[in-house]
């Protein structure tokens, strides 16, 4: 053998190698798998949940991100249909009876009713007015601002109390 030439057969091995590497990072890379819509969508709600973007304190939202995208990976996450929800909304009124549970299906179709509120802030609050009227002869009732409890916006303008 002739081993004068050692240098160059190291070069061209070098070289050899550097391209087969450079190729198969990058079929490596160019393989690498995308990131799932679920995988995504935990990304997402990770970098909310740091940044405080979230009703919830971090440690309850990252653990709820992650029982999220468990319950995607074993495709137990589903959303529910319109029809389910408005089902669930009515089967929640079986607990009530007579004109309470006529009027909870009221407020659960959205008849005659009003919203407020939102889910980050507690949950929708939903009302419906329902008028019955007095009986012929009796008194109008006076309502008196000024003599009605505290309201849950607030306690009511107290005037302070006399020094003595």
């Amino acid at each position: 053998m002739n081993f004068k030439k050692t240098p160059e057969l190291l070069a061209i091995a070098a070289t050899v190698v550097a391209v087969c590497s450079a190729f198969s990072v990058g079929a490596i890379s160019a393989n690498a798998a995308t990131p799932s819509p679920a995988e995504q969508r935990y990304q997402q709600d990770r970098a909310n949940c740091l940044a405080g973007k979230t009703a919830e304190g971090r440690k309850t939202c990252l653990v709820e991100a992650a029982a999220a995208l468990q319950a995607a990976r074993r495709h137990n996450l589903t959303t529910p249909t319109p029809e389910q929800i408005a089902a669930n909304e009515r089967k929640r009124c079986d607990a009530q009876s007579g004109d309470d549970r006529k009027d909870c299906l009221k407020r659960a179709a959205g008849v005659d009713t009003t919203v407020s509120g939102s889910v980050a802030g507690g949950g929708d609050i939903k009302e419906t007015v329902t008028v019955i009227p007095g009986k012929p002869g009796t008194p109008a009732v006076e309502v008196n601002p000024e003599t009605l409890p505290p309201t849950a916006a607030g306690p009511a303008n107290i005037p302070p109390k006399p020094s003595n």
